[in-house]
């Protein structure tokens, strides 16, 4: 059964990728310049190669694509919507792997003690798990 909330959720979610479509429909790929733009957007805004890879795959793009989408949102001031689409990204089953994070096998094995695993591919599981929910500042907590 699904709840008013869901119901209202979803119709928000499927507004905002639309005026995210329609944007990029009427204003076309950027060229060269719009692109580097956009990368030093990305790379300033906090967001991770995972959130890229899943804005990415909802578009049907790559994480370099991802990147750039997650860029122009922010410089086009709809950044806001850049949480909605990344749920409704996970909504649709994509997920990130430990390759996506850019931890290390060290990392892995401090996280394990941290979080009591006797094996750090526990960790790397739950890490990229983390990741994929957009919960990665815990791994960073769990890192120190």
């Amino acid at each position: 059964m699904t709840t008013r909330f869901q119901t209202r959720a979803r119709r928000l979610s499927c507004a905002l990728m639309m005026s995210s479509a329609i944007a990029l429909v009427m204003f076309g790929q950027p060229g060269p310049a719009a692109a580097q733009d956009a990368y030093a957007t990305f790379f300033s805004s906090g967001y991770t190669y995972c959130d890229a890879k899943m804005m990415g795959a909802l578009y049907g793009q790559d994480a370099d694509g991802g990147k750039v989408i997650i860029g122009q949102k922010i410089s086009n001031g709809i950044g806001s919507n850049i949480r909605v689409t990344l749920a409704e990204s996970r909504r649709l089953g994509n997920t990130c792997e430990w390759e996506d994070t850019g931890l290390s096998y060290n990392d892995a094995l401090v996280m394990a003690e941290v979080w009591g695993f006797d094996d750090p591919y526990d960790a790397k599981l739950k890490a990229a798990r983390l990741y994929t929910q957009g919960r990665s500042q815990q791994v960073a907590n769990a890192l120190g």
